[in-house]
């Protein structure tokens, strides 16, 4: 029986994890990448003959490095070895899931496009052309709903397909001016024939496979590469041809970072391919989620009521916690005076009354208003709200070198450091949570 390994990626959210479960009619087996926290998930099942095993990896918006979870998936898909890439997006948010899709095409592997809550956007009266995306991007795609299991035996039919046939070249193409440069590097690298540089190639890495992709990495002063060429005698003519096409780029784009210019390009691409296959079979419904968002992310009520519902939270909050800490210390101290008046011993007595009694009664006092602050904080959140008023809150917090999301732990800071400490751990860059973490 031939064995399939299978990598998922694919953005939070996207249902990565349940496509799996829904597959494999069993939970994920849970492990963690060598060296670092990240979760990994691993799943496997037999299908028509072949096994297919599943590695779910973290999910990540782009492959840019920007956290954790970017740079072990970036890791793993360039230097592990497997058979397919199973990418999993968000048919109701096909756009944004795009701008991961179109990076993964960089990597020349075989991959499967399954886009996810298909019923979902069948409510919406979103409909997505698979063959029209499909041919957009050189790669099989296969419209889902793990919440329904639809077409989980075609998804399985393609994945199989996809690996036991000889791969096909995606048609990943890049702005006129950036091709321009991308060709004038690779003739320049091909007329040249550096040894070091061909047998960079010839180590069969997935990112690096033809000198086409060596002329992208330069571009993009990609580190790795810099590193592998960075002390052989040929650095020096190759980083300043390099320097020059940059510099090119960086005139016609009106750009002044490289990054840059390629995350704007994947977007064009993400959003052209977008527009071709997808189509409104009706006039887009106003939801009540969306009717509320409108007036939480109000740009003049957002704020306002931000700070209305913190108010009511800590009123909440103390009000109500102050009955059942009455209730405690009059409790501890009975119990304390109780403990006096039956132990014989003077010194025992006043140990457990005054120290252990007192002194765990201090504590539990605080009890009430730590959970009632956390129930509070867990509603907030799991009702989505939080992750509103992290969005709210992003230009706010930027001027003082913070993310949005960093109003999360430094709230829950008001009710205890230990868990605010722990809650920083949300913040994908480590400047980031660092910064949180000192304020």
């Amino acid at each position: 029986m031939k064995t399939i390994t299978i990598v998922c990626v694919g953005q939070p959210n996207v249902g990565k994890s349940s496509l799996i479960n829904k597959i494999c009619g069993a939970h994920l087996k849970v492990g963690n990448f060598t060296g670092v926290t990240i979760e990994k998930h691993e799943a496997q099942i037999e299908h028509k003959g072949h096994m297919l095993k599943i590695i779910d990896l973290p999910g990540t918006y782009s492959l840019n490095d920007y956290s954790f979870e970017e740079r072990v998936t970036r890791q793993f898909l360039e230097n592990e070895k497997y058979d397919v890439i199973l990418n999993v997006a968000d048919s109701t948010n096909l756009e944004r899931c795009l701008f991961l899709s179109t990076q993964l095409l960089e990597l020349h592997t075989p991959m499967c496009l399954a886009l996810n809550m298909s019923d979902e956007a069948k409510k919406e009266g979103i409909h997505i052309d698979t063959q029209i995306l499909g041919s957009i991007l050189g790669v099989e795609c296969v419209s889902v709903s793990a919440f329904y299991g639809e077409n989980m035996d075609m998804l399985l039919d393609t994945l199989i397909k996809v690996a036991t046939q000889d791969s096909k070249s995606n048609k990943r193409v890049y702005a006129d001016f950036l091709e321009n440069e991308i060709l004038a590097l690779e003739d320049f690298l091909s007329q040249k024939h550096y040894d070091e540089v061909e047998q960079l190639i010839k180590q069969g890495r997935k990112d690096i496979q033809n000198m086409r992709d060596v002329a992208i990495k330069l571009l993009k002063q990609d580190n790795a590469l810099s590193k592998a060429l960075h002390d052989k005698g040929c650095w020096g003519e190759i980083s300043a041809f390099a320097q020059k096409c940059i510099n090119k780029l960086y005139t016609q784009s009106g750009e002044k970072n490289v990054r840059d210019i390629f995350n704007n390009d994947v977007l064009g691409f993400a959003k052209g391919a977008s527009m071709e296959s997808n189509h409104l079979s009706a006039e887009k419904r106003v939801s009540l989620t969306q009717r509320i968002d409108d007036i939480l992310l109000n740009k003049y009520l957002g704020i306002p009521i931000f700070l209305l519902l913190m108010w009511a939270l800590f009123q909440l909050t103390f009000y109500l916690g102050e009955f059942p800490k009455e209730w405690i210390e009059d409790s501890m101290q009975m119990f304390g005076e109780w403990v006096e008046e039956h132990l014989p011993y003077e010194f025992l007595a006043s140990l457990l009354s005054g120290g252990v009694i007192a002194g765990v009664g201090a504590v539990l006092s605080f009890l009430p208003h730590i959970l009632i602050l956390f129930f509070g904080i867990v509603l907030l959140e799991s009702t989505g709200y939080m992750a509103r008023v992290a969005f709210l809150l992003d230009g706010f917090f930027h001027k003082f070198g913070l993310h949005g999301k960093s109003f999360i732990p430094l709230v829950t800071g008001f009710g205890c450091s230990v868990p605010a400490f722990m809650s920083a751990r949300m913040l994908k860059n480590r400047n980031d949570r660092m910064l949180t973490l000192f304020i």
